[in-house]
């Protein structure tokens, strides 16, 4: 079964947007660490039903004026304010996701992405294909997490939550319900997701808590400009 793992929120200074969300929403956040291969760092908003955000910034200024591709467009996304960089689908079993790899022809990728705060390598996760391309096109790439007891949407907040979300209720996305099915391989209607008819791309998260739906509107990354 495929469904929605997580969403990238990208913003320019990681505390002062997430501050910004968490004032917004009423959810909790913590510390989701840094990824060494690029100048990149996030905190995890969870949602509940094992979905999460993660906002995401530039932290590291030197790898940055390296020129390190990755951290180069990620900073053009977020040039004229937060955006949602993308999203990443969750499968069941590493059977699925060994499936996909051979429908889209790409390797299954297992190397660890990401340190936590403590800097452990978060390890044990597969993944296909890469995300930055996946994200720049508008689509997600899948995730295999083998042991959910530690997935991020599992951890506690560290900072409080005046408003403790339920669940995803749907992603907001551009482009069409055909083309989406095309690349999931199965209709995209078996996921909580909505078309708006705009250019491909995540225009919201709506997540369902106790007082009513919760709207997250942001621009997408294909769309800068578009107001919020």
């Amino acid at each position: 079964m495929i469904t929605v793992d997580h969403i990238c929120l990208g913003v320019q200074n990681l505390y002062e947007g997430t501050f910004r969300l968490r004032e917004e929403t009423g959810f909790g956040d913590y510390d989701g660490g840094w990824f060494p291969t690029s100048s990149l760092a996030n905190r995890i908003v969870p949602l509940g039903n094992d979905t999460y955000i993660e906002v995401e910034s530039v932290i590291d200024a030197h790898k940055l004026r390296q020129g390190d591709p990755t951290s180069v467009w990620f900073d053009d996304c977020v040039r004229s304010g937060d955006v949602f960089i993308g999203w990443c689908a969750r499968v069941d079993t590493r059977a699925e996701l060994d499936r996909i790899a051979k429908r889209l022809n790409e390797n299954v990728l297992e190397d660890a992405l990401k340190r936590s705060p403590d800097g452990r390598l978060a390890a044990g996760v597969a993944r296909v294909p890469g995300a930055v391309p996946c994200w720049k096109a508008g689509r997600p790439n899948f995730f295999y997490f083998p042991e959910m007891e530690t997935h991020p949407a599992r951890m506690t907040p560290t900072s409080p939550v005046s408003n403790p979300p339920l669940g995803l209720s749907y992603l907001e996305l551009g482009g069409t319900a055909e083309e989406m099915s095309d690349w999931l391989g199965l209709p995209a209607e078996q996921l909580p997701v909505r078309f708006n008819g705009q250019a491909e791309g995540l225009y919201a998260v709506v997540v369902n808590t106790a007082s009513g739906p919760v709207t997250i509107r942001r621009p997408n990354h294909r769309s800068p400009k578009l107001s919020t």
